[in-house]
């Protein structure tokens, strides 16, 4: 056997094979450049308004787990002036006569949940989602909101000048998923040429507003886990839409807000 000739044969498969990864990763890198360039020219050729939309700052975010709060357990919390509900991870306080209930302002339920409710510098006003009768503030994790969901949200009800009563429920131990790794931040224009691609919005949409926070999207009770979603504010043929498209992957559900 030609020893020097099976070791030449064996360094030009290994150079082939190397140059066929590095053809095949130039053409995923070429076309995801291609994607990207191309995304103002799908939105030139629409009616599309995306100049609510803020300018994208790329940063990397990965999924997070955490549990429900037991409030039962939860030191301070009296008994016998609250209501608890689902299976002690939430809780409903009334305000009676001689109650010292806060005004249904922004400035006074901001001071009354910072000093009176459980964690309550944890959650920040929900613009988008709040009306006059019902008052919302959404928990935070490193400064990013906890979308659309009862688990990690703090709400004031009232019709009058003052709150007749608030729901509170939060999620405890936040963190990163240790079985995944922080992922780039899809710009936020191309999860609107996402939504017009599969038909979610018309090519006349408006899109009002466009914010980056966490989507609960498993919960049993106990345990509960979060993708990182950005959430489209939309009036499209006169119809205002609340829509969640995944901010870390494609492949993920678009969901619409009830």
């Amino acid at each position: 056997m030609d020893w020097k000739l099976t070791k030449s044969l064996y360094i030009l498969v290994f150079l082939i094979i190397n140059l066929s990864l590095v053809f095949m990763l130039y053409n995923k890198q070429q076309d995801s450049v291609k994607k990207i360039e191309s995304t103002p020219n799908v939105l030139e050729e629409t009616d599309i308004d995306v100049s609510a939309i803020p300018e994208h700052e790329p940063m990397k975010l990965n999924v997070l787990t955490g549990e429900a709060e037991d409030f039962e357990n939860v030191e301070g919390i009296d008994e016998d002036d609250i209501e608890m509900t689902n299976a002690n991870h939430s809780i409903t306080v009334e305000f009676g006569e001689g109650d010292q209930a806060p005004a249904m302002d922004r400035e006074s339920l901001e001071q009354y949940k910072a000093e009176s409710v459980y964690r309550g510098k944890e959650y920040e006003y929900d613009e988008v989602m709040s009306n006059g009768n019902r008052m919302i503030f959404n928990q935070q994790f490193e400064d990013l909101p906890i979308f659309n969901h009862e688990s990690a949200r703090l709400v004031f009800r009232g019709e009058g000048e003052e709150a007749e009563a608030y729901e509170q429920a939060h999620l405890k131990n936040l963190r990163e998923n240790s079985y995944s790794t922080p992922v780039a931040v899809r710009d936020p224009k191309q999860g609107v040429i996402d939504l017009y691609q599969r038909d979610r919005i018309s090519e006349e949409a408006v899109i009002e507003n466009a914010r980056l926070g966490y989507y609960v999207i498993l919960n049993d009770g106990e345990q509960v886990m979060l993708r990182p979603k950005w959430e489209f504010r939309i009036l499209d043929q006169g119809v205002e839409k609340t829509i969640y498209i995944d901010a870390i992957s494609e492949t993920e559900d678009i969901i619409e807000s009830e």
